[in-house]
């Protein structure tokens, strides 16, 4: 399972940083890998696993992609994610994803220079719009591969 963690989410971070874009290829075959996976070794409980990861996943970045805040590749990159991982590991690593985003959010304001910007930004808060033309934007899966590496240290200790 962690091969198969690592291995998608450094797939997904290398094509996202190269197009910013995660094509349905891929997460297609994350997700049947995902669900492969877990009935190969399981049987009807694999199954289960993977599903309760996939749709916990889908539904949390569903909401985020109706907000604007994520795009639907980083919705399939998650659910995929979900199914390799399981739900309690894949909240884990969605926690672990906001946290590092959150900072390398930090630092790409601070070396853009865009910190008075930003605190504008937040006292219009309410009016603010998620996905804003002209507003700074990364790519979600690297941040993602990033945390996939210490959800599978934290994983390797189950």
């Amino acid at each position: 399972m962690i091969p198969l963690l690592l291995g998608f989410a450094a797939a997904c971070a290398l094509t996202d940083l190269r197009s910013r874009r995660i094509p349905n290829w891929l997460t297609v075959a994350g997700a049947l890998s995902g669900f492969g996976l877990h009935a190969w070794q399981t049987g009807w409980a694999g199954l289960a696993f993977a599903g309760q990861g996939f749709a916990a996943a889908f539904g949390i970045y569903a909401v985020l992609f109706l907000l604007r805040g994520r795009g639907a590749g980083d919705l399939k990159m998650m659910a995929a994610l979900g199914a390799i991982i399981g739900w309690s590991n894949w909240l884990l690593l969605f926690v672990l994803s906001a946290v590092i985003g959150g900072l390398v959010a930090l630092i790409v304001i601070v070396a853009r220079g865009r910190v008075g910007q930003t605190i504008r930004n937040l006292r219009r808060l309410p009016e603010q719009k998620l996905g804003k033309p002209g507003s700074l934007a990364l790519p979600h899966a690297p941040v993602v591969a990033v945390a996939a590496v210490f959800t599978a240290i934290a994983m390797h200790g189950q």
